[in-house]
């Protein structure tokens, strides 16, 4: 977090910029990320406990900049941002090697206890546990970005519709629905990539607000609660199966 507040002095005032730059974007990202670990690390030391190590001048100085970085009014990729680096802990534990999710082990079971010992090896060390840390940031502002450019691009055609100082034709309408919707389908093509689960895939649509057919009636306002519904999801299932079906073909071109 220093390095960043080095390289980027004006770092907080990055919260409050509609139009931020994707690097302006990816600092802010990175700040919120290790906020979040941070945290996390002090929490854990909480819960067990311990005491935390002690704060030299320079973690102070870095714990009172990154207080209240987000702003309830703050910009929308903002509030995204911010809700993507809360989930990093989550995240962190998911690319865990599958025996250290037990979190413990029977000591009458050796082949449990061997499996959890042999993963913990691979984590032994602090270069390691960066490394794999590393990888979920990665990963995540990767996701960020695909997002940022999907929406970067439907405002280019909104704004180039009102450069040209008319009402769009009737092709060009359709045309830009069908960019809206093509944005739509690889945005849940995405979710869909790092959703193990469809209760998890049905989250993640709704913290990327990503809208109902507008044909749906009944709709909840959310995925979760709509995905109840028997009706509802069918609707669901066939709008996500014909989703992924779009972006294949679009990919095989």
């Amino acid at each position: 977090m220093t390095q960043l507040f080095a390289k980027y002095p004006n770092l907080p005032e990055f919260f409050d910029l509609p139009e931020a730059s994707v690097q302006q974007r990816a600092a802010c990202f990175a700040l919120l990320a290790h906020c979040t670990l941070r945290d996390t690390i002090y929490e854990t030391f909480a819960g067990r406990w311990q005491q935390s190590p002690s704060l030299g001048d320079e973690e102070k100085d870095v714990l009172r900049r990154t207080r209240s970085l987000v702003a309830p009014d703050a910009p929308a990729w903002v509030l995204e941002v911010d809700q993507v680096a809360e989930r990093l802990p989550s995240r962190i534990y998911e690319a865990l090697p599958e025996p250290l999710h037990r979190g413990g082990f029977t000591a009458s079971d050796p082949v449990e206890a061997e499996a959890i010992k042999s993963a913990a090896s691979k984590l032994s060390n602090v270069e390691e546990i960066q490394a794999l840390i590393r990888k979920v940031l990665d990963q995540q502002l990767e996701r960020l970005e695909a997002r940022w450019s999907a929406s970067r691009a439907v405002t280019n055609v909104v704004r180039e519709i009102i450069v040209q100082g008319r009402g769009p034709t009737k092709r060009t309408g359709r045309r830009t629905r069908d960019k809206q919707r093509m944005s739509r389908d690889k945005l849940i093509a995405e979710i869909d990539d790092v959703s193990p689960t469809i209760n998890e895939f049905l989250k993640l649509m709704d913290e990327r607000n990503v809208q109902a057919q507008p044909t749906w009636k009944g709709w909840p306002s959310s995925w979760v609660r709509a995905y109840r519904d028997p009706r509802l999801r069918k609707l669901i299932h066939q709008d996500k199966s014909r989703a992924l079906a779009r972006v294949r073909r679009e990919r095989q071109r």
